[in-house]
């Protein structure tokens, strides 16, 4: 059965590894994502009400996002990064910074600034699974874990987040396509890219999110269906979100060398196994279990979100330029690399490096391997 449910679950995994999978149609859709909406130091699910929170996050989705948040909140949003209006959820993830091998110093790595964020609901035949439902109004989420250092075979395996980092060379032996679990390294340039990818759970217990035990309520699902939870966790099966967070390093291009790992997570994290993504539901009630029946565009882009059987008549999408202008200013007053409302990779211009940081963010120390981490925060 498992061979079955991977070609459409971990099929994106498959996409941001061969950097040009084939297209194709079926029951899911990927969210192409602007600039993030602000990057800074807040968090709302394990920091809730702290400002500022632990570490530099990269905020995606809807412009409500703040340091407290319920679904009523995220419903304020004006806008988002994400294209379906119907969609005002956050998705958020830690900032990787370049850290100087000679002058010791953080950079911010720019953002392509898209990133992919793919909605799964079919089964082992690439067809919609009847099963799977949207999320509860006060749904949200992590896949990952801050302060791990080294590889958990168990939570980054098969049926778990299928953590992996990517390199996309130029397809010359100068430059080759480079993959690990954690940071790849021997390499000097990625001149198509570095991306992480991550899967998020999607079976649940029908519990309440707990921030001392951030992902106890959700488990991985390893079949179709709802029998395909595991026991205990079958109360519902949710989409399951793929997330691919992709980065320019082009610039720093020449800065370090085949055996230097040169960057670091926002968390102090040189290893990059404490890569982590936290969603927290936004989703216009029934849009989604609408959509499921009849949006199959997979990666094609074919039919686009914009026709009827996505979100054409559920709310429609934001333009292009809608999503670039959605920009929040931070409401920590600090230097993380980015400063409102700095655009990455702007079309047509030249991509320069952020700010130079003697330190990371909110003191953040780099600690390596094996882990777990101790985080802190000042």
């Amino acid at each position: 059965m498992r061979d079955h449910f991977s070609k459409v679950f971990i099929l994106g995994l498959g996409f941001l590894l061969s950097g040009q999978a084939a297209a194709q149609q079926g029951a899911y859709f990927v969210l192409g994502t602007g600039m993030p909406v602000t990057i800074e130091r807040l968090d709302p699910l394990l920091s809730a009400g702290k400002v500022p929170s632990q570490h530099v996050h990269s905020v995606v989705g809807g412009n409500a996002f703040t340091s407290t948040m319920d679904f009523a909140t995220t419903q304020k949003s004006t806008c988002a990064t994400v294209q379906p209006k119907a969609d005002k959820s956050n998705y958020w993830m830690p900032n990787l910074y370049f850290h100087n091998p000679t002058t010791k110093t953080f950079t911010r790595v720019r953002e392509q600034p898209y990133h992919k964020i793919y909605y799964k609901y079919g089964n082992g035949a690439n067809q919609y699974d009847t099963d799977i439902q949207e999320f509860p109004q006060e749904f949200r989420m992590i896949a990952g874990d801050a302060t791990l250092r080294s590889l958990n075979s168990t939570a980054m395996g098969p049926y778990g987040t299928e953590l992996g980092w990517f390199c996309h060379g130029n397809g010359t032996s100068q430059f080759p396509d480079v993959n690990s679990v954690g940071f790849p390294t021997g390499f000097t340039a990625c001149p198509n890219g570095l991306a992480a990818a991550i899967t998020m759970p999607s079976c649940w217990n029908g519990q309440a999110f707990d921030a001392t035990n951030p992902s106890g309520h959700m488990r991985y699902p390893t079949a179709d269906g709802i029998t395909g939870c595991p026991v205990g966790y079958r109360v519902a099966r949710f989409p399951q979100i793929f997330v691919e967070y992709w980065l320019n390093v082009n610039t720093f291009d020449g800065m370090y060398g085949k055996n230097d790992q040169p960057f670091v997570l926002s968390m102090g994290d040189p290893t990059g196994f404490g890569f982590h993504v936290d969603f927290l539901n936004g989703w216009t009630p029934a849009v989604l279990n609408e959509t499921m029946k009849t949006c199959r565009p997979g990666n094609t882009g074919n039919p686009p979100l914009s026709d009827a059987s996505c979100f054409g008549n559920r709310g429609g999408i934001f333009t292009d330029a809608e999503i670039k202008a959605c920009l929040i200013p931070g409401a920590v007053n600090e230097d993380v690399g980015w400063t409102y409302p700095e655009i990455d990779n702007p079309q047509g211009g030249v991509l320069t490096k952020g700010g130079e940081l003697q330190q990371l963010p909110g003191c953040q120390t780099i600690q390596g391997a094996p882990g777990p981490a101790t985080l802190k925060t000042c």
